[in-house]
């Protein structure tokens, strides 16, 4: 295996010969391209799947097809096929790719219906879940490790059957049940760190993503602003402890990350339509 890095317009990297560690993965990678930069039109030998994090490009096949990518967009184009990309004019692209021997995949997973994207450019759009996926693979291809050929082998495995499913459902399954990694992380970040005082910036570093994208991405999967999350988590922290334990509404304040009790005192009347005091109380009450 090696590494073949590059630092110009073009920023990432690429792994190749991996078919000394798994005949099916041929090469694998990720880039961070400028904005309207542009491939010469090639072709491959192999499978090439790929998986767009951030930006618009144009999947371009042949001489007349055109095919629109977007965040959250996967694409597959069979070997042999000539193809190229032509970037959109946002700022930053990103994209993940890993080239395969489908035939050999379909032919180990028989039961599975891998003809489709064998023989046909297949293009899948709002397939947020298959992002993380994608660096599972590119990261087990470029790191050796103890187990790595098995790592691989169920990497791609786990991310062509979500593709089945995202495809055989119409794209309903990933419309409606998928949530993009970064949003993921930030949620987990907001409901296990609340106490922390947490801006669009800071998040967006702990999740990997531009700030932009992340609040984008927030606002049309949670329907809400970071902001507003962190106090609906941290006033859910305040409930229980004015529910459970004998703290001051200063001291649960304080607990939950507020930096005032007259802020705490201002948000959870908002969110809950009563004040803390009578919050309590009224629990108390009922038991």
């Amino acid at each position: 295996m090696q590494i073949l890095s590059n630092k110009s317009i073009v920023s990432g990297f690429r792994a190749i010969e991996l078919r000394e560690i798994v005949p099916e993965v041929v090469d694998l990678g990720e880039f961070w391209e400028s904005a309207g930069s542009q491939e010469q039109a090639h072709e491959h030998r192999y499978w090439e799947i790929g998986y767009t994090a951030e930006g618009a490009s144009e999947l371009n096949v042949g001489k007349e097809r055109k095919l629109q990518l977007g965040p959250g967009s996967f694409w597959s184009v069979p070997a042999g096929t000539v193809h190229w990309l032509r970037r959109g004019p946002q700022s930053r692209h990103h994209r993940l790719f890993v080239g395969l021997q489908l035939p050999v995949i379909a032919a180990r997973h028989s039961e599975w219906s891998l003809r489709g994207l064998i023989r046909e450019v297949v293009v899948l759009h709002e397939v947020h879940q298959l992002e993380l996926l994608f660096s599972r693979i590119v990261t087990e291809g470029a790191t050796p490790s103890h187990y790595q050929a098995a790592a691989l082998r169920l990497g791609v495995d786990a991310l062509l059957l979500e593709v089945l499913r995202a495809s055989t459902d119409g794209n309903k399954r990933a419309a409606n049940a998928a949530i993009h990694p970064a949003v993921s992380r930030a949620l987990n970040v907001l409901q296990n760190r609340f106490r922390e005082n947490w801006t669009v910036q800071s998040l967006a570093r702990e999740s990997g993503i531009s700030r932009a994208r992340l609040a984008q991405l927030f606002s049309q999967q949670v329907g809400s602003s970071v902001h507003k999350a962190l106090n609906k988590v941290r006033v859910e922290h305040a409930r229980i402890l004015l529910k459970e334990s004998g703290l001051s509404v200063s001291e649960i304040a304080q607990d939950c990350g507020f930096a005032t009790s007259q802020h705490f005192a201002r948000i959870f009347r908002r969110l809950t339509g009563s004040t803390a005091a009578r919050y309590r109380r009224e629990v108390a009450q009922l038991e």
